[in-house]
C-alpha cells in the first residue's frame, strides 16, 4: 500500500511515520491487501491534535475518517478505528456478493430427510 503522509504546522518524524504505518497494517490485514493507497494529514492545533485519513481500496471504494485527541497517537488511533469499522462494512459487502457452495453438512441433512420422507408411509392406490 502506498502511503502519503503530510503534516500541517508539524514536522513528520520517523517515529510518527512508524506509528502511522503500524496502525495501518491492522487495516491492511483486514482488507486482504485490497488497499491501494492511503493519504494521512496530521494537524497540530491549540487544543490537541487532529488526523484526517483517506484510504483508496479496490473497486473504487474510498474510506475517509477524522480523529481528534490530546496527542497525535490518540488521534491516529481514533481515525484508524473509524477506518477499520468502514473497512469491515465494505469487506462484508464484498463477501456477500460472492457465491458460496452448499456445505457438506447441509447436504447430508437434506439427504437424510429425503430418505425418511420417501420410506415413511405407504401409499394406497385410492389416494
Amino acid at each position: 500500500m502506498r502511503l502519503e503522509l503530510t503534516g500541517h504546522q508539524l514536522e513528520i518524524t520517523p517515529s510518527l511515520r512508524r506509528i502511522v504505518t503500524t496502525k495501518l497494517t491492522k487495516l491492511e490485514r483486514l482488507m486482504d491487501d485490497a488497499a491501494v493507497s492511503a493519504q494521512v494529514v496530521l494537524f497540530s492545533e491549540r487544543t490537541g491534535a487532529r488526523v484526517e485519513m483517506s484510504l483508496h481500496a479496490r473497486g473504487e471504494k474510498f474510506l475517509h475518517s477524522t480523529g481528534t485527541g490530546d496527542d497525535l497517537r490518540v488521534a491516529i488511533g481514533a481515525a484508524v478505528d473509524k477506518l477499520v469499522q468502514q473497512g469491515k462494512t465494505v469487506k462484508g459487502k464484498w463477501q456477500a456478493r460472492q457465491r458460496h457452495p452448499a456445505r457438506a453438512t447441509s447436504r447430508a441433512v437434506k439427504a437424510g430427510k429425503k430418505k425418511t420422507a420417501a420410506g415413511g408411509r405407504k401409499r394406497s392406490v385410492t389416494e
